[in-house]
């Protein structure tokens, strides 16, 4: 991307973008050509675009089918109370996880670059709204997510040697060791083989498919013997209370979340048109497989199993028809899913915190990019001590499900930017323009998921998250980020510590 298509009246390209090969201090983005020891040509060091059709399609797979499938299926039923309604439900998300999918798609052509929201908000509505969302989503709740991903797989593995219904629980400390072992190991094939890390996803991702085929064909079994007691209750018993499915919807969307995963890896895309097919084959995929795993969930099990499963409904199952061989088989195929799922979360968030840092939205040392890996390396050196910390304070899932909707928010705001650049930016390029009913559709459904919570018991932490965003969010860009306030000092500081971090990493900042 060049330096003239990021100008904007907010945004002027950062002085220090590039830095030296020594790394001592800051040049211009227009490089002399060289020969690096490789004897390739020398320039602004880039990621390298490995993406893919398939590649692609596997990324938004693997990152929507985590754990949710396995475990949320019961907070659906138990709030609308009804097989058919369940199952309505999960289908609504996957319309409305395809058309937020094509709303993106008209932003992620426009602006071809790593970044996603980072880059559609900051174009949209200007550089506070975007700082806000990185500064929230990113840098004070990002570690918090990515803690509770472990700690679900470490829930899952630990359940193939313990058995947590008799209250075995492995110690303290080896738990905690294991989770940041496995952290570690994923950071580092991210960071130095970045074509691995893709084909372990398309692994997991197979394995994954697998392992909720097995639930599908345990369903399809019990159906065509003509067992239906279970799933014909049909409608009777629906629940039509706003607030439970206000609930619901927040469970199954939570569940889709993860289809815009690969407009933030764009810039690595080796051919960005192909992003509305990427969208809707793994929607599609994920859509089909959603719905017929409810369906057998709901065949196999009752409605008053369905509502007080304190498990994974997927051990429910396979403990019905499979024993305890099927329950560590799920056990192991969720810790899968999980781990699949934080590769895929890892990898997306790496480079919106590096496009982050070459835009000037965080301090330059984030868009470092590694010359011999081409990967977002200091982001990653940040993501791990941020992520460890919280892997060692304990189980935050209760704290990390109350700040969920605040990714609809942004989302939201993301959706309306469309229809907001369709006035201010009418001459842009739009390789694909779409009808505005989709970034009406998925507005307005973002907004009613933000403003649910607000009627829920976790209203108090939901304020907290916002007063967090305001009190905190704003000083912070105004002190470090806008270039009016902003203290010179404190620039070159940062320049400073890009510099010196630069030279010891042996990277440069770079806009992909």
């Amino acid at each position: 991307m060049s330096k003239e298509q990021y100008e904007d009246d907010e945004f002027k390209y950062p002085t220090d973008v590039v830095l030296s090969n020594n790394g001592a201090g800051a040049i211009p983005m227009e490089k002399k050509p060289g020969k690096l020891d490789n004897g390739e040509e020398e320039g602004p060091v880039t990621m390298a675009k490995n993406i893919t059709l398939v590649r692609g399609t596997c990324i938004i797979v693997s990152t929507i089918i985590g754990t949710g499938i396995f475990i949320t299926p019961n907070v659906i039923s138990k709030n609308v109370q009804s097989p058919a309604m369940s199952i309505l439900v999960w289908l609504g998300g996957g319309c409305v996880a395809t058309i937020g999918g094509i709303t993106f798609c008209e932003l992620g052509t426009m602006f071809p670059s790593n970044g996603a929201e980072i880059t559609y908000l900051r174009k949209a509505y200007g550089m506070l709204v975007s700082f806000l969302s990185c500064f929230l989503l990113h840098l004070c709740i990002g570690g918090l997510r990515r803690a509770i991903q472990f700690l679900s797989f470490s829930k899952y593995f630990w359940a193939i040697f313990y058995d947590a219904t008799n209250g075995e629980a492995p110690p303290w400390i080896l738990d905690k060791a294991v989770c940041i072992a496995v952290l570690m190991a994923i950071i580092a094939i991210i960071m130095i083989y970045p074509s691995v890390t893709l084909k372990i996803i398309n692994v997991m991702t197979a394995a994954k498919l697998i392992s909720v085929s097995v639930i599908i064909v345990i369903g399809i079994v019990k159906l065509s013997k003509g067992e239906f007691e279970n799933i014909s209750q049909g409608f009777n018993g629906t629940n039509w209370n706003p607030q439970k499915w206000g609930n619901a919807w927040n469970s199954v969307l939570w569940s889709y979340n993860g289809w815009n995963v690969v407009c933030i890896l764009l810039g690595e895309v080796k051919d960005p048109t192909i992003l509305p097919k990427i969208v809707g084959c793994s929607v599609a995929i994920v859509t089909v497989f959603y719905m017929m795993t409810v369906v057998s969930y709901h065949s196999v099990l009752d409605m008053e199993t369905m509502n007080t499963a304190q498990v994974a409904v997927a051990s429910e199952v396979a403990r019905k028809y499979l024993g305890e061989s099927g329950v560590i088989f799920f056990a192991v195929a969720v810790a899968v899913s999980a781990l699949g799922n934080t590769m895929c979360s890892l990898l997306g968030t790496s480079r919106y915190l590096q496009a982050a840092g070459a835009q000037g939205v965080l301090p330059g040392v984030f868009g470092l990019i590694s010359r011999r890996f081409r990967t977002p390396i200091f982001a990653l050196f940040y993501m791990f001590l941020a992520t460890t910390l919280f892997v060692l304070v304990g189980d935050l899932s209760s704290l990390i499900n109350s700040a969920t909707y605040t990714s609809f928010a942004f989302t939201t705001l993301c959706s309306i930017g469309v229809i907001v650049m369709r006035f201010t930016k009418p001459d842009h390029p739009r390789p694909i323009k779409v009808w505005l009913i989709f970034p009406m559709i998925t507005a307005s459904f973002g907004i009613y998921m933000f403003i649910i919570p607000w009627f829920s018991p976790t209203r108090a932490m939901n304020a907290m998250w916002l007063a967090i965003t305001i009190v905190g969010g704003i000083p912070v860009y105004f002190a470090c980020v806008n270039k009016q306030y902003r203290r010179p000092a404190l620039v070159r500081f940062s320049e400073k510590i890009t510099a010196f971090v630069g030279k010891h990493l042996n990277s440069e900042v770079n806009l992909q």
